[in-house]
């Protein structure tokens, strides 16, 4: 099994410090509120108990975790993707199988020369992790030409 790149990490923690600057706006609105409308004062308390857990948990453990646990593997006939903590999941798509191939950059992903590729078959998708641009391209076009070869109706 193939690890991730060494720039997911740092993309995802980025993505998810972007996430928790808005949280962070939602909650100064709503301790706007309990102000205003002289809402009990523990409610700032749990507020900023859950900012503390939001950025402990979602902006550096599951980055940390993320990469860790999730693989995949590319065969000459087949794709496997491995990822989970508690619950290991594992998806196999046959390339011959794939209907279509979805390949995704951001602003945020061009920075760390990310990409994100979605298999799509007739009633699974499959996402894989982050791969690097060329890397995905790559993948992309060698699926497309695969599944152009392909002339069993089965």
């Amino acid at each position: 099994m193939i690890e991730l790149n060494k720039h997911v990490r740092p993309y995802m923690t980025v993505k998810a410090l972007l996430i928790w600057v808005t949280s962070i706006l939602i909650f100064a609105a709503a301790g706007i509120a309990v102000h205003f409308f002289s809402w009990p004062v523990w409610l700032y308390y749990i507020f900023a108990g859950l900012l503390v857990l939001e950025l402990a948990g979602y902006v550096f453990l599951r980055p940390l975790i993320y990469t860790k646990v999730t693989s995949y593997e590319l065969l000459a006939d087949r794709i496997i993707v491995r990822q989970g903590f508690f619950t290991v999941k594992t998806q196999m798509i046959p390339i011959k199988r794939a209907q279509g191939v979805e390949f995704k950059t951001g602003p945020l992903s061009r920075k760390y020369d990310l990409a994100a590729v979605r298999i799509k078959t007739a009633g699974l998708g499959i996402n894989m992790p982050p791969l690097q641009i060329d890397e995905a391209r790559n993948l992309k076009t060698a699926i497309i030409d695969i599944v152009k070869e392909e002339n069993t109706d089965v």
